[in-house]
């Protein structure tokens, strides 16, 4: 009796081990792996299992993943400014849909617009922006909160009839730089760059002409302990890189002046591989070297506003609007390689 249940079990076992899988591995199973996401040049309409095997291109060039999202009826009333990533991997876009989005309100007293926020070292918020702008005079500023929104203290920068700032940085020591503009209202800016402690007390402020008006969008820490900034000139027609020294003395900057139009860097983010990443208004993702000469520039669709590089290397993209204030767009999020940009030499 034992020996004739052996046979039986020894025949089951074979017959299992016999029956054909499907391509996720069940036995009998019938999934269609393929690429499941319509965005895909290889999407698969008859694909039941996402095998991850999905192909982007972009303009051509070859990307990752994009995602967009649907917010509005209408998404020439979306606006997306800025991307970071999440402790959890994923990433937060800030913006706005049909003009409502979040508003942290802060005693504000005058007409005043906050362009960018840091959470410093100590836990607590600092904000740049304008101060009192009734459209044709402003003051730059900076305010810092407390975690709780309480008022730590305020400061304001003017030079000349209009002043704005639109972008911070801490350092390690927690001092705070920050630039923007100074010059007229709706005309002859020119860029400038502040350094301030971490009381708000200015250790020196830089203000430099450059081709036409010209104004700084973002600012980053760069590769010889100064700081590099990226915005426009050539009066909004042309990008604009620049790099300062710890003590704020200009030791290199590019005005990309070519036949069209690009109206400005609104990001930049350190390479670790040395150089920057650029983003400008017309959606080219730039790359440079320490020196801020071009490594390669392509033409992506849906984002504009905000790059950030991985730990892996990768670089995210995202963000779409337009600064001063005009229409809107889809708002998106792409990943992509770099390497395979500049192996390409796109």
């Amino acid at each position: 009796m034992k020996k004739y249940l052996f046979i039986v079990l020894l025949v089951w076992f074979w017959s299992c081990e016999d029956e054909p899988k499907d391509c996720v591995g069940v036995s009998g199973g019938n999934n269609i792996c393929g690429c499941m996401d319509s965005l895909a040049t290889n999407f698969d309409n008859t694909a039941t299992f996402d095998d991850g095997s999905c192909e982007y291109l972009l303009n051509g060039i070859p990307i990752k993943w994009i995602k967009t999202y649907n917010i509005s009826a209408n998404n020439q009333s979306d606006e997306s400014w800025c991307v970071r990533q999440a402790s959890d991997g994923g990433f937060i876009i800030a913006g706005a849909s049909n003009y409502s989005g979040l508003l942290i309100k802060t005693n504000p007293e005058n007409n005043d617009w906050a362009r960018d926020v840091i959470q410093t070292q100590d836990g607590n918020f600092v904000i740049t922006g304008t101060w009192n702008d009734d459209g044709w005079n402003s003051k730059a500023m900076l305010r810092k909160y407390s975690s709780n929104g309480q008022f730590i203290w305020g400061k304001i920068f003017s030079s000349s009839t209009a002043n704005e700032g639109n972008s911070l940085m801490e350092n390690s020591d927690g001092s705070i730089i920050f630039v923007g503009y100074s010059g007229e209202q709706h005309g002859a800016y020119n860029h400038f760059m502040v350094k301030v402690n971490s009381d708000g007390e200015q250790i020196w402020k830089k203000k430099t002409q450059s081709v036409g008006d010209a104004l700084l969008y973002a600012v980053c820490e760069s590769s010889i302990g100064g700081y590099a900034a990226a915005g426009f000139c050539n009066s909004w027609r042309s990008n604009l890189i620049i790099e300062r020294n710890g003590s704020g003395s200009v030791t290199w900057d590019n005005c990309f002046i070519d036949e069209s139009s690009h109206y400005g860097y609104y990001d930049i983010t350190p390479s670790s591989d040395g150089g920057y990443y650029l983003i400008d208004d017309v959606c080219y993702l730039t790359k440079t070297d320490d020196a801020g000469d071009i490594i390669f520039s392509v033409k992506l669709n849906h984002v504009n506003q905000s790059v950030i590089e991985l730990d892996d290397g990768d670089v995210v993209v995202g963000g779409f609007g337009f600064r001063e204030g005009n229409s809107g767009g889809p708002i998106s999020i792409l990943r992509l390689d770099p390497s395979i940009l500049e192996l390409n030499q796109y």
